[in-house]
């Protein structure tokens, strides 16, 4: 079963992300900041990362740059609920999906899923 890691300072956001993704089948480790979602992606193991980006302690955008130094980072799906601007910036930055809060369940599925499946391929193309 895919695990996917939900990194939010927010509870109220964190829950709904874990409602729908563990209501789709996935299992899911929650992590209610940066720092220990970085933790998290650590020990855990995880499939796709799903992040806020305005978080008090580190940023989702340090987050992102962080998992993107590791020889296979896991792909990012970020979320947020200041604007554009910024989740064009998480683009940039390597987030593969963004998603503007409220986030929209059947939106955020899509992505997971894409993300899940481009990973899948790329496994393949790396042991093929």
């Amino acid at each position: 079963m895919p695990k996917i890691l939900i990194v939010d300072d927010e509870e109220a956001d964190r829950l709904l992300l874990d409602a729908v993704l563990t209501r789709a089948g996935y299992q899911t480790v929650i992590a209610g900041s940066g720092e220990d979602g970085f933790r998290a992606f650590l020990n855990e193991g995880v499939d796709v990362v799903v992040t806020d980006l305005e978080m008090p302690d580190v940023h989702g955008f340090e987050l992102i740059t962080i998992l993107r130094e590791f020889a296979t980072p896991p792909p990012v799906v970020a979320v947020s609920g200041t604007g554009s601007i910024q989740l064009h910036m998480a683009e940039s930055l390597g987030a593969r999906w963004t998603l503007q809060k409220p986030v929209d369940p059947v939106l955020l599925l899509d992505a997971v899923r894409r993300a899940l499946d481009e990973t899948q391929r790329e496994r393949e193309r790396l042991s093929g």
